[in-house]
């Protein structure tokens, strides 16, 4: 199937044209109630206004959806409020775009915010070839030290990033033609985590020929996990996730992809050293230490570049990434015990 845009200009003499809902904004929700408000303020004064914002509850247990129903009562924005039981992000999302009268897709997380040009820019660069759009983001809890390393380790992957033709997607800032979304027959509902179902997507749209864009116009503020624990949690679910992606995409562990590059690989292969070694401390601590030193030299690179925007994340950084690299391996060996052993 050809993709009705030839050019950018074509979304851009439909605003000039005036036509409505060109664009549907779609939003998966879970538990969102201290976050959902804040990301639809930020559709009040946007640049272009030709949109729909779908807001898909996945099963919510909080008063999520009493919040938004308040909220569209009061505001001008063209909001649509659908729920699911709870199945997880790619399904609830598969859902909004089912619903929405939209040409132009954009999927947007409960706990992000755009700024005042988010949505003119995230449809700006595409046209016939590329059909879908990423951009970076920003953390907005400033004062939590896990909040900000994590922005670092993120900003540090987005630099090499920005103005390239990429094989990678996060849905939390993501931009679609519709036609081309549902050619490749939307996101894997077999993920039912937050983890690896737009990775996923992304390589069914480069295998189809198509190019993905990363633009630095635009960003959208983030909420990062402000805890140790929940963010050696999300590092260990994601890492559980990238197993089933590698299983799907056999090619991307000998090739990499552009916003890991061969990272993800090579930091299992250390923590796996680390993890085999801690059994033998009792008896041969030096092996062990010997094997998390090396775990931690690897992730020094991060802390220098970290420590050109604070200082001391030049020693921080790289324990936090060792400790990252070894909650997602332990997700990895809990995949293959589940699913592939059995």
């Amino acid at each position: 199937m050809r993709s009705i845009f030839s050019t950018s200009s074509y979304t851009d003499m439909l605003y000039k044209n005036g036509i409505l809902n060109m664009i549907s904004i779609i939003i998966p929700m879970y538990n969102s109630k201290n976050t959902i408000i804040q990301t639809l303020k930020g559709f009040e004064d946007q640049t272009r206004n030709d949109f729909e914002i779908i807001i898909v509850d996945d099963g919510s247990t909080d008063d999520s959806s009493g919040l938004i129903i308040q909220y569209k009562d009061k505001s001008k924005l063209t909001i649509k409020l659908l729920s699911q039981k709870n199945s997880g992000p790619a399904k609830a999302r598969n859902l909004g775009v089912e619903h929405s009268q939209g040409e132009i897709i954009i999927f947007l997380d409960s706990d992000c915010i755009p700024p005042q040009n988010w949505v003119e820019k995230m449809v700006e660069p595409l046209n016939e070839k590329i059909v879908g759009c990423n951009c970076g983001y920003k953390v907005i809890k400033k004062d939590n030290l896990i909040a900000r390393y994590v922005d670092y380790e993120i900003a540090k992957r987005h630099e090499k990033l920005t103005g390239r033709n990429i094989d990678t997607i996060g849905t939390y800032s993501a931009s679609f033609i519709k036609d081309v979304f549902q050619q490749i027959g939307g996101f894997d509902t077999k993920y039912s985590d937050a983890s690896g179902e737009d990775f996923n997507f992304a390589f069914d749209i480069k295998k189809k020929g198509y190019d993905l864009f990363f633009t630095d116009k635009t960003f959208v503020y983030h909420y990062h996990p402000d805890s140790l624990r929940k963010f050696l949690k999300q590092q260990f679910w994601r890492g559980y996730w990238r197993v089933k992606m590698y299983i799907g995409n056999k090619d991307k562990i000998i090739k990499g992809d552009s916003y890991t590059g061969y990272e993800a690989q090579i930091q299992f292969i250390l923590s796996g050293f680390v993890l085999i070694s801690i059994p033998m401390i009792v008896f041969y601590p030096v092996i062990t230490l010997l094997c998390f030193g090396i775990l931690l030299l690897s992730n020094v690179p991060l802390g220098f570049w970290a420590f050109k925007r604070e200082k001391k994340f030049l020693v921080i950084a790289p324990i936090l990434a060792s400790m990252r690299s070894l909650a997602g391996s332990i997700g990895v060996y809990k995949y293959i015990i589940e699913n592939v052993l059995k």
